[in-house]
């Protein structure tokens, strides 16, 4: 729609005044022109206007050497601008004029910017898999409104279809994001689920596309009963249907801290309460989705590769025809892809059950540290500051397993 009106409006312009380069007295011309580009490889103008009698701005724009052109317009009282169409290692600039049906008035001083590589490069989301992201904002909002700016620049460059978030304290906030991000993004409708019983209101949540994803259910495990000692946060479970196939996914913040031994004669014991939560969690998945396809995942606490007496994980790592931790070759592999940089250490797992190991088998699928700090221009000193302590970390499943394809049909025939 933007698109159509710009056409109109140029279309007017050229033929009441055929694009006169002349000034026009009665049109002030635009002050303070500004040019930035964000981390979602967007540039975005804004400018002052006094005037008031303005049918709109024309927007002109070149490449370092080039020619200036024409290349939108803006609505009257509409003073910004976001371009689109930028391409990565650019240097544009930019002039903007206020236009009446007579003529226009004189051009704005010039503004330039540099379009950065954002958040895309991570090459994560795409048409054809589903992206499942586990990520512990911080306290979120652990700097208010500008958290909010980044985790949505963040969203949509990594173009996942859920995330599995971890230690959202403030649900205003957390309407807030799913608000702007539906703002901002012109592609895809979200929505999200926060829950509410964590103490200290570090609460579990989900974000997520509407437009890719069904949901069916959003709920709580182990409520009925008190299971604070293994669970300071309940389990949080989403159901929901992604081309034809039903998944389960359970999002889970564990217990922190503990000396990295586990005292199995210590019911209170940080380590015993990550091996207790975990053998829950074994046995809710045995009892209740055991031919189901189950992503388990979170901020859950402790190491993968932790010697096998004092292993938390070590019920679903003897398992290995059950399940399997997606993220093992990271948490083996280098401290540089950690999800946990201050320690370092890698915390946030995804473990699946075996009904997905043939998707996470397939070429496209794939398990990432998003490394979001590399983009940043301060580093990970400005992703701690505003953001987290925590990188997130994504899984992509393809869609073009069989095992999905024969799922489909026999939920289909039992109806």
């Amino acid at each position: 729609m933007k698109k159509i009106i710009s056409i109109i409006l140029l279309a007017i312009l050229l033929t009441s005044c055929g694009m006169s380069t002349e000034p026009n007295i009665n049109l002030n011309r635009p002050t303070n022109l500004n040019a930035e580009c964000n981390y979602v490889q967007e540039v975005t103008l804004s400018w002052n206007y006094d005037n008031g009698d303005e049918t709109g701005f024309l927007i002109r724009r070149k490449v370092e050497g080039g020619i200036y052109a024409i290349i939108d317009t803006s609505a009257a009282g509409v003073f910004e601008y976001t371009d689109l169409d930028v391409v990565i290692g650019t240097t544009y600039y930019y002039m903007v004029a206020a236009f009446c049906d007579e003529c226009q008035s004189e051009w704005s001083d010039e503004a330039n910017v540099f379009v950065k590589e954002g958040f895309q490069s991570l090459n994560f989301g795409t048409d054809q898999t589903l992206e499942v992201v586990t990520w512990n904002i911080e306290n979120f909002p652990k700097n208010l409104g500008v958290t909010v700016e980044y985790a949505v620049q963040i969203m949509r460059g990594l173009n996942a279809d859920i995330y599995a978030l971890q230690e959202i304290e403030s649900n205003t906030y957390f309407e807030d994001l799913i608000e702007t991000l539906n703002n901002d993004d012109p592609e895809n409708t979200w929505d999200g689920y926060r829950a509410t019983t964590a103490s200290y209101y570090v609460n579990l949540a989900y974000i997520y596309k509407t437009n890719i994803i069904e949901i069916t259910d959003i709920y709580e495990i182990y409520a009925s009963y008190d299971y604070s000692r293994q669970f300071p946060r309940r389990p949080l479970v989403m159901e929901m249907q992604w081309n034809g196939s039903y998944i389960y996914i359970i999002n889970n913040h564990l217990k922190a801290m503990g000396d990295g031994y586990l005292d199995l004669g210590d019911e209170w014991d940080e380590e015993t309460r990550r091996y207790d939560a975990c053998n829950l969690l074994d046995e809710y998945i045995s009892q209740n989705l055991p031919d189901e396809n189950v992503i388990l995942l979170g901020d859950l606490n402790d190491e993968l590769t932790d010697s096998q007496s004092n292993n938390v994980f070590i019920t679903f790592l003897n398992a290995t025809d059950e399940y399997d931790f997606t993220d093992m070759e990271i948490a083996e592999g280098s401290s540089v892809y950690w999800s946990y940089p201050s320690w370092p250490s890698h915390l946030d797992h995804i473990l699946i059950t075996n009904e997905l190991f043939d998707e996470f088998d397939l070429e496209d699928s794939d398990i990432q540290t998003l490394r979001i700090d590399a983009f940043l221009d301060g580093g990970w000193s400005e992703y701690e500051n505003n953001i987290s302590d925590h990188r997130p970390v994504g899984l992509k499943l393809n869609s073009c397993s069989q095992s999905l394809l024969w799922e489909q049909q026999e939920r289909t025939q039992s109806f």
